[in-house]
């Protein structure tokens, strides 16, 4: 898995982001700050502007725009959590932006690795595991984020070494210790993940003995301790937004507040997977199996975690993420849990046999496909990743892009099909499941015939 995923992988490196920069948005930030640290020892990018050193990774005509206004004592921070710099300090160290690429992709093709090894002991069907993470390592979001400079895809690493020590080790001084180590990682490369490492946190704790519940308690507590120290230390607020131009001079919880809007995001906790350009299932159709393979998480301790950080990283890109339509590739709000999708996958095509399995492939190939001729796009100069990918020409991309509603304009149209969607969605969930949720409704039923039963004898 991890040596056909790298190689593949290798295929998204020279895929340009727009028409004049090989990177953009936060991408040269991020390698910024890993210059100023290897360079000069600190976080401030001042010297990085004035010597120009940016151009060895950034290739815009214009220069680097800053991102970030000045701190008070008159440093030039980025509006990023540091974690991810420090990670690719290696790579840019021996090679420069394709050593950063390369370290990308390895750890991309091991966090699937990690998780066809999840995904196996909870499902007990290697062969199926090993086909369903293949699948849903090919498809078109991860293949892109493989080599993009975000943070995306190394906080999906954690998250699956996380899942990984909580199943192997569920109790004892050590496993507490080791999974709060592990998700401690998780809010320097952005505090966006620490509801991840809270759902996670949760989880275990309540699963755990006592021992391990307060060894994980109390390294958490020192380690978020230590966390607003240097932040504060480092930006003056608990979180880097701070110092961003847009949000100069707000606190955290200002910054967040300025996020929310649930009456007019409500819309992207379906729009993230149908929208017509920016949803991941428009782009994967095998994902919509995998979202049908949902409910039989809740069967397995590991899958109900697993549901559960699904679950939180879609609250997330729902109500929290600025946009799910940015200045990048599609899908970069669900990236983190993508991986997972492959134990709803392999539990859905193992519960439901053949027909599912053909299904499957059908939309496994499909998906493949489209991922194939997006890098073939790509490198023929057709799109840019961050900013036309879905102007691809290829019929195999435009034959299904009809049936999926445009979020741009809430015209007729939009409605119809979201209606469509819904409506379609739901009937397949009840068409699969609607016999056990009717069995436990009885169960329940007779629970409590009998409890009222009892009670009438007791009086």
């Amino acid at each position: 898995m991890f040596a056909l995923l790298a190689m593949f992988y290798l295929l998204s490196i020279d895929l340009r982001a727009s028409r004049q920069a090989s990177i953009t948005g936060d991408e040269p930030f991020y390698l910024l700050t890993t210059q100023s640290l290897i360079d000069d020892g600190d976080f401030d990018l001042r010297n990085q502007y004035e010597q120009r050193s940016y151009e060895r990774f950034f290739d815009h005509p214009d220069g680097l725009w800053q991102q970030s206004v000045p701190t008070g004592d008159g440093r030039l921070l980025s509006p990023h959590n540091p974690g991810l710099s420090l990670y690719l300090i290696p790579g840019f160290a021996i090679a420069g932006l394709v050593g950063v690429q390369v370290q990308l992709l390895l750890s991309a093709a091991l966090t699937f690795a990690l998780i066809f090894v999840l995904v196996a002991r909870t499902s007990e069907r290697v062969g199926l595991s090993w086909l369903c993470t293949l699948a849903i390592a090919v498809t078109a979001t991860p293949f892109i984020y493989a080599t993009e400079i975000y943070p995306e895809l190394p906080a999906g690493l954690v998250v699956v070494s996380a899942l990984l020590i909580a199943a192997r080790f569920p109790r004892g001084v050590g496993a507490g210790v080791a999974l709060a180590l592990v998700l401690s990682l998780l809010p320097w490369l952005g505090v966006k993940y620490a509801p991840l490492a809270i759902a996670m946190a949760l989880f275990f704790a309540w699963h755990t003995d006592r021992r391990s519940r307060v060894a994980l308690v109390a390294i958490a507590a020192l380690s978020a301790a230590f966390y607003a120290w240097a932040h504060y230390e480092l930006f003056g607020a608990l979180t880097p937004y701070s110092v961003g131009t847009v949000h100069a001079g707000q606190s955290s919880t200002e910054v967040l507040g300025n996020h929310i809007d649930i009456r007019t995001q409500a819309y992207r906790l379906y729009g993230i997977f149908i929208d017509r350009r920016f949803g991941i299932g428009r782009w994967a159709p095998l994902l919509f199996i995998a979202l049908a393979g949902v409910p039989l998480l809740f069967r397995y301790r590991t899958g109900q975690t697993v549901a559960a950080l699904l679950g939180a990283q879609l609250f997330m890109g729902t109500f929290v993420a600025i946009t799910m339509m940015g200045w990048w590739f599609p899908g970069r709000t669900m990236v983190t849990v993508i991986p997972l999708f492959a134990l709803p996958l392999a539990l859905f095509v193992d519960r439901y046999g053949r027909a599912a399995a053909l299904v499957t492939s059908t939309a496994a190939a499909y998906s493949l496909a489209v991922t194939l001729v997006l890098a073939h796009a790509g490198h023929t100069g057709e799109v840019v990743i961050a900013v036309d990918p879905f102007d691809l020409s290829s019929p195999v991309y435009r034959v299904i892009s009809p049936l999926f509603p445009n979020y741009t304009s809430w015209s007729t149209e939009t409605r119809l099909l979201t209606a469509a969607w819904l409506s379609a969605g739901s009937a397949i969930l009840l068409a699969f499941y609607w016999r056990p949720i009717e069995a436990g409704l009885r169960r329940a039923k007779a629970q409590l015939a009998t409890k009222s039963a009892l009670a009438r004898r007791g009086h």
